[in-house]
């Protein structure tokens, strides 16, 4: 843990776990995004954005 810079340690691990959760959703959703944001609990274009932030593919 030491080689993370200071402050940096939670932004880290929630990308990497959020991330993957996004991927699973929408493989399981079959790129519906309507219904991953539904079972996420999220907005639709709040998906969309993390969907781009991460560079997913759809």
């Amino acid at each position: 843990m030491r080689s993370v810079p200071n402050g940096q340690l939670h932004g880290m691990i929630m990308g990497a776990v959020e991330k993957s959760l996004l991927k699973m959703v929408i493989s399981e959703t079959e790129g519906n995004q309507s219904d991953a944001s539904r079972i996420l609990g999220i907005n639709r274009n709040t998906l969309r954005k993390k969907i781009k932030e991460y560079r997913l593919e759809v």
